[in-house]
């Protein structure tokens, strides 16, 4: 988010003022800071071998953490995998954006017609959701290989090397 900072000056009687944009920090609850900090430096370090990703990826990514419960070096080494952090990728299988949803496998869970997969924050906000939803369900490495689709409904792909790559690229491995 950017605003504006009004500096003003008064010289010989006029004023003048100069407009100077300034980036502002990402506000985060007070109960939450140390638990963002931790995800935020947890995604960082994801993105950083993985060689993409940004401070705003990382700061989304820590959110998502927060929100779900779901380890932001996990939501990161996803998005890192599934699309070199690519928000507008789509894939020959229909898998789209950041972290590569594949919109028939959770039409059930989701209504798509009012997310847009493309959108990085949306995105990555569902995978985060799904991903929760199956960590409590199947445990974490289970819970990738259904994310990749090879579980009860997947359009099977070969889950076990994913899981693998994932829990190394996030340092779980």
């Amino acid at each position: 988010m950017v605003v504006a900072l009004i500096i003003c000056g008064v010289a010989f009687s006029l004023v003048s003022c100069s407009y100077v944009p300034v980036k502002t920090a990402v506000v985060v609850p007070e109960s939450h800071s140390a638990e963002f900090q931790k995800a935020f430096f947890e995604a960082a370090r994801v993105y950083g071998r993985a060689g993409c990703g940004d401070q705003e990826l990382a700061e989304m990514t820590a959110r998502e953490s927060v929100s779900t419960g779901v380890p932001a070096a996990l939501i990161a080494a996803q998005a890192s995998d599934e699309s070199t952090c690519n928000p507008m990728a789509v894939s020959n299988r229909g898998a789209v954006g950041l972290t590569q949803i594949v919109p028939k496998m959770w039409s059930k869970q989701f209504d798509f017609t009012k997310i847009n997969l493309l959108n990085p924050e949306q995105n990555m906000g569902v995978s985060a959701d799904i991903m929760s939803k199956l960590i409590k369900q199947y445990g974490v490495r289970n819970a990738l290989i259904h994310y990749y689709g090879t579980g009860n409904d997947g359009i099977g792909l070969g889950g076990n090397g994913y899981a693998d790559k994932i829990l190394k690229l996030a340092g779980k491995l």
